[in-house]
């Protein structure tokens, strides 16, 4: 994984503890969220700028942006299945469940 997929993981993960959807965040930057989700998957990188206004939504310094080198957070894991399954539809629903069970059992 390269430094632009690393970050945008980060200010993924950010988000995601924030609570923001990405126009939400996107808004708060004041960029397109076209814009945020390239930087999300590492399409993009964003400026000096970006990342001190990124900084200031998440209430962080912004060198702490750039703590790319930590592990997620397991309630950050369970916000994203959560996100997952709130827009799985009836078969994916129903399969998601098989799998799990079979994991765990």
């Amino acid at each position: 994984m390269n430094i632009k997929e690393q970050l945008g993981l980060r200010i993924k993960e950010l988000r995601l503890k924030n609570g923001l959807k990405q126009s939400e965040l996107a808004e708060k930057v004041n960029i397109a969220t076209k814009h945020q989700s390239c930087i999300e998957t590492g399409k993009n990188y964003p400026s000096a700028d970006l990342i001190e206004k990124y900084a200031r939504a998440f209430n962080l310094e912004p060198a702490e942006i750039f703590n790319v080198s930590h592990k997620k957070e397991i309630d950050l894991i369970a916000k994203e299945i959560n996100c997952m399954l709130k827009n799985a539809n009836e078969d994916e629903l129903r399969l998601i469940y098989k799998l799990i069970k079979s994991v765990i059992e």
